[in-house]
């Protein structure tokens, strides 16, 4: 068992028990049964600024995908496969039953476990339209959801502040798109006339639209913030205080106000279209039984926005590029340090140090993975002063990191060793190589989905047993989020691939206790060139620009396929990095990338 987690509220400590029993107190002032805890904020962002971390407060668990419901005398947590080994050590068992999100929803497990009526409590700006009328009506009579004020909040002493920046404009030249174009997309797409409006409640959609950026959300410069698309112009609502006395003209047709008029504007339109997937739930109350009329809709943004333009892929290109560099200088520099001086946490410095050299680098896109031997295992590992493992010669390190540049968002991830490999660790590296490859070189008539695509890549493992408990890509933003739907390569994944979507093609092996492999590039779909056919088919172009770890490559496993498109993939990284390198970096390079 864990011994009981502590946690520091400023000047005042509190325990996980006491957090619970704070809040076990307020579920029986409010007359509630239990309280729903969900990760996301009222943004639906991923990634969560402090001051939206009520899961962590009340529970320990620092993962960016989780589920709590808190009982009067019970608690129950529920993360997906990515975090299976990472929740068991944050998380205190003795206070909370630990449950696999993929296989047993928090409602689905409500229904399962109890048997006599209970009223339970959720924060109606935390949750989405369509979660809670689906769970109202598949939840048996016995369970009853009431609308409550958070009551985290209420409990949480010496809460973090909510620092809300200015945004700033992203111009064109990199955006590849003016915001009068992108609205008159959304216009045409919903049939938007006067006195119509599309409601916007997450950041990146929003921030896509009107072409700004913020600094909001941590590792995504992203604004937190609302919005309403009129057929014309939008209007973004902030809680910035800043805004509260009069509205901001941030282009001819962005106008930027405070969170106070987002109800008030509403009121003032005849129709509201929303889409119910990520609006919360408490604008149900606000504009559905007014005289209002309103209509669901799918949010056009989210595909708009996953095909990029041309401008947004050379820009993609270029960070790539950037990244490339940053990551040679990193791996050139892990070879020749000695060992005895290198812990994980010196591997994170080192890489963000790297990455700043070049002035268009804005921060990490992503707190960085630095995993040696058993912590490897755990799939999103994040370093800390206590877990901090000194680098031996025989471990396998997984790396996995990514940048904020200017021009675009990288995400890429490597697994290196510095001293002799065992067979073990070269048979397991070349079958996750392999399934990276197989997807990397894949032509597919276009119409397929990332669930279609995704046991190709496991299919290496598959042979022998192995297998990985997270989704073989996600989609990733320009300058964005780095987690960015509604495209991916995953077993649930049923959105179609089309030109211009970038995603991530990252299998993996874990073997709890003992290594972790991942290996991890980003690429964009393009249609097959050359393809003389009637039907369309489609292909990645890599985007990523890091050799692989040749050392750990058993070269007997490959097909001569596999082998040319490694030996292809590794001259082009040499040509396109080469130009911009000083002549020892060149030499360096070129060794990492010679013929296998």
């Amino acid at each position: 068992m864990l011994t009981q987690k502590k946690y520091k509220d400023n000047k005042k400590e509190l325990s996980i028990r006491d957090r619970l029993a704070l809040l076990r107190k307020k579920l029986k002032e409010c007359g509630i049964d239990a309280f729903l805890v969900p990760h996301n904020d009222m943004y639906f962002n991923e990634i969560t600024a402090p001051f939206h971390n009520r899961l962590e407060w009340i529970t320990g668990f620092t993962g960016s995908a989780g589920f709590a419901i808190i009982f009067k005398d019970s608690a129950v947590i529920f993360t997906d496969g990515r975090y299976s080994i990472q929740i068991r050590q944050e998380v205190d068992q003795s206070f909370f039953t630990i449950e696999n999100i993929t296989k047993n929803s928090p409602f689905s497990w409500l229904q399962k476990n109890v048997k006599k009526n209970i009223t339970v409590g959720f924060d109606p700006w935390l949750h989405s339209i369509k979660e809670i009328e689906t769970q109202k009506e598949m939840l048996q009579k016995s369970i009853r959801l009431k609308e409550v004020s958070n009551l985290i909040d209420a409990v949480w002493l010496n809460k973090p502040f909510e620092a809300l920046a200015k945004p700033f404009l992203r111009p064109y030249k990199l955006s590849g798109e003016n915001t009068a174009q992108k609205i008159k997309k959304i216009q045409k797409k919903l049939n938007l006339c006067k006195e119509q409006g599309f409601i916007l409640t997450c950041s990146d959609s929003i921030c896509w639209l009107a072409n700004i950026r913020g600094e909001d959300v941590p590792n995504s410069p992203l604004m937190n913030c609302y919005a309403i698309v009129h057929y014309n112009h939008v209007c973004i609502y902030s809680m910035r205080d800043a805004y509260k006395n009069s509205a901001i003209e941030l282009r001819k047709n962005v106008q930027l106000k405070h969170f106070d008029f987002f109800f008030k504007d509403i009121k003032k339109l005849k129709k509201v279209l929303f889409e119910p997937t990520n609006t919360p739930f408490i604008l149900k109350k606000k504009i559905i039984g007014r005289s209002i009329d309103s209509e669901k809709v799918c949010n056009a943004i989210s595909l708009f926005k996953a095909r990029k333009n041309r401008i947004e892929l050379k820009g993609s290109i270029q960070s790539h590029e950037k990244d490339g560099v940053a990551l040679l200088r990193f791996l050139r520099w892990f070879k020749s340090t000695k060992v005895n001086t290198l812990d994980e946490i010196a591997l994170v410095k080192k890489l963000e140090k790297v990455r700043k050299i070049d002035s268009s680098f804005y921060y990490n896109s992503f707190d960085t993975i630095s995993a040696a031997g058993s912590n490897a295992a755990i799939t999103h590992y994040r370093v800390s002063p206590k877990s901090n493992k000194q680098i031996n010669p025989s471990d396998l390190i997984l790396v996995d990191s990514g940048g904020q540049y200017l021009e675009g968002t990288t995400d890429v991830t490597r697994t290196i060793i510095k001293g002799r490999v065992s067979p073990e660790q070269k048979f397991l590296y070349t079958k996750v190589l392999q399934g990276l490859i197989c997807l990397s070189k894949l032509r597919w008539p276009a119409g397929l989905t990332g669930k279609e695509l995704d046991p190709l890549a496991r299919y290496f493992l598959w042979e022998h047993g192995l297998d990985y408990d997270h989704g073989t890509g996600h989609g990733v933003g320009v300058f964005s989020n780095v987690h960015q739907g509604p495209q991916g390569i995953s077993r649930l994944n049923t959105v179609p691939l089309n030109p211009g979507m970038i995603l991530s093609v990252e299998p993996g092996v874990y073997l709890e206790g003992k290594l972790g492999i991942r290996l991890e590039n980003l690429v964009y779909v393009k249609k097959k060139s050359g393809n003389s056919r009637k039907k369309e088919f489609l292909e990645f172009e890599t985007l990523t620009l890091v050799p692989f770890e040749k050392k750990l490559i058993e070269k007997n496993l490959l097909r001569r396929d596999e082998l040319h498109w490694l030996n292809s993939y590794h001259d082009n990284v040499y040509n396109k990095l080469s130009p911009i390198l000083n002549v020892s970096e060149k030499t360096w390079l070129r060794d990492a990338c010679r013929i296998l």
